[in-house]
């Protein structure tokens, strides 16, 4: 199997210089004529990236129709596009694949349940709490033996012999906190949701979790400045940004929110009053959805690689399928805080 050792022998250059090149990274800067000269290198040699070398694994793969069940109502990709992008990026993987795949959301979960016996494997997307209440999928996922993978979301109880794909919560925290620091700000406060609804009991947010342990290890945790809503929308962090100004007269230096629509909602409460951000409170949110970068100021914000969460649910599903392979693998997906306007920070992570 050619490698990118033998392309770049060909081709005279470093391995490092065929990496970026074949990733078409446009950022590295190489004349062109190495350029072409690497990549005629690579289709000489008939080098196939780690991409296409699974998804050639794929080939001998009976093809079948694969059901999505989306744990959440069709109306939640307006208000955030967040498993809009999970969920085209797991589509697209699949139907690349030669598979036909049939998406089944909360609205249309009875249809779906009906449906159950054409599919050969089945994705969930969502959260745990979500999952939860979904009793009549719970007990056909049970009792079927047909291959299962969790996208964002994982099963504490092994409830499922399932595979999982989830986000690094713990360093996405770490990473605002780290960023607040390093500008020293010491009353760092928190905008979230309640949590989620578990076996009839609330569970917190792992957001909340980690950021109220990390911070009373510092001991800069203070629980006058964590806020609370029932849900993350734009208008949700509106509402509770103007309860916030009109009940508090000290707001922290700083807020992490538990999603960048909550970031948005109160921003935009801050600047109906007057609030100058980051001067006067600097603001960080999660997950990066295509708005943070419009608007005033730009939000800083920890991007989660939900396409890839999307890609990898199909991958990890096609091969489970492929090998029969019975035991559970979980995968954490990588973030990345992007600096904006709403928290500066000369050393980003």
């Amino acid at each position: 199997m050619t490698t990118l050792k033998d392309v770049a022998a060909k081709a005279g250059v470093s391995q490092a210089a065929v990496s970026r090149v074949l990733k078409n990274d446009r950022t590295f800067s190489v004349s062109e004529g190495t350029r072409q000269r690497i990549l005629r290198a690579a289709e000489e040699l008939e080098y196939r990236g780690r991409s296409e070398r699974l998804e050639h694994t794929f080939v001998d793969l009976p093809k079948g129709k694969i059901g999505i069940f989306l744990l959440y109502q069709e109306l939640l990709e307006i208000e955030d596009s967040y498993y809009q992008i999970v969920r085209l990026s797991l589509k697209r993987e699949l139907e690349k694949n030669g598979m036909k795949v049939e998406e089944i959301f909360l609205d249309t979960m009875e249809k779906g349940i009906e449906k159950f016996s054409e599919f050969q494997g089945i994705v969930l997307v969502g959260h745990p709490g979500l999952w939860f209440h979904a009793s009549e999928l719970r007990t056909l996922l049970r009792e079927a033996n047909i291959p299962v993978v969790c996208a964002d979301f994982e099963l504490e109880d092994g409830e499922l012999d399932a595979d999982y794909i989830v986000n690094d919560f713990e360093s996405v925290v770490q990473k605002a906190v780290e960023c607040f620091e390093r500008n020293r700000y010491e009353e760092i406060g928190y905008i979230g949701t309640y949590g989620i609804e578990i076996y009839g009991a609330l569970k917190a947010d792992r957001r909340y979790l980690y950021f109220k342990k990390m911070l009373e290890q510092k001991k800069l945790f203070r629980e006058e400045f964590v806020w609370l809503t029932n849900n993350s929308y734009i208008t949700n962090g509106y509402e509770l940004g103007k309860k916030i100004l009109r009940e508090h007269r000290k707001l922290p230096r700083a807020v992490f929110a538990e999603n960048d629509s909550l970031a948005i909602g109160f921003l935009r409460a801050l600047k109906e009053n007057a609030v100058s951000v980051p001067d006067e409170i600097a603001i960080i949110g999660c997950n990066d959805v295509q708005s943070a970068a419009f608007m005033t100021p730009p939000l800083t914000s920890v991007r989660l690689a939900n396409d890839l969460i999307g890609t990898m649910s199909a991958r990890l599903l096609l091969e489970r399928m492929m090998t029969g392979r019975t035991e559970s693998v979980k995968v954490v997906v990588p973030n990345k805080l992007i600096i904006r306007g709403s928290c500066s920070d000369s050393q980003p992570l």
